[in-house]
């Protein structure tokens, strides 16, 4: 069964949230107005202060923001309620997190700057104790299989996988050492399979309930929801 949105409280544990916020926001086009895509606003505010505050709201403090093109505009909104951890060249997902490992700690949230849920996170964190992948049923696509409680395969170029990936996950600061030691590589494209392999990786299943900014018609569809 999906899980449902509830209330929030006080994490129990130490755990950052991670945004990886260095999105270009190119098939965004003339929307994005020269901003990295979270910055792009939905009324008078980023999108990217609304994905922020849905954590703020569980109760989570201690934020880092994986940032790249145009990250000074990030750095100068948000200056230092949160960390920063900014690419010089591109590195991927995968890259950008290992160059922030320092910032991390040894647990944290990890999720997207262009896409915003209401969830209870709290909850989330507390009652896994081990990597943790969020998943839905496959819309269209999808790219994750379970077993159980467990991923037993994740595969981006698998759509016929029965579910999907909802945006966030809950990792270690172990599975960073799963990473090459230099380069631009994707974090989910090697992580969570290797994870996913030696069992390694939880699943729960979430609702398909969520806000996103990757193209003009979401923009515009989460501009009518929210602003």
């Amino acid at each position: 069964m999906a899980r449902q949105e509830s209330e929030c409280r006080v994490p129990s544990a130490e755990c950052r949230v991670v945004i990886l916020a260095g999105g270009l926001g190119t098939r965004l086009g003339e929307a994005a107005q020269g901003l990295p895509k979270p910055m792009v606003r939905i009324g008078a505010r980023p999108f990217l202060e609304l994905v922020i505050d849905s954590f703020a709201t569980c109760g989570f403090r201690d934020f880092v923001l994986l940032t790249g093109y145009r990250g000074d505009a990030i750095e100068k909104y948000f200056g230092a309620r949160v960390q920063y951890s900014r690419e010089a060249t591109p590195l991927g997902t995968g890259g950008a997190i290992r160059e922030a490992r320092h910032l991390l700690g040894e647990r944290f949230l990890l999720t997207y700057g262009d896409v915003l849920r209401r969830f209870d996170y709290d909850r989330f964190v507390r009652e896994h104790d081990e990597p943790c992948l969020a998943v839905y049923p496959r819309i269209s696509i999808g790219n994750t299989e379970i077993e159980g409680d467990r991923v037993i395969r994740f595969d981006k170029r698998a759509p016929e996988l029965p579910y999907i990936d909802a945006g966030f996950s809950l990792m270690d600061a172990s599975a960073i050492d799963l990473l090459p030691p230099s380069g631009a590589c994707s974090f989910e494209e090697i992580v969570f399979p290797k994870l996913a392999k030696a069992r390694r990786l939880a699943a729960e299943i979430v609702d398909h309930d969520f806000y996103e900014i990757g193209t003009p018609e979401e923009l515009a569809r989460t501009r009518a929801a929210l602003a």
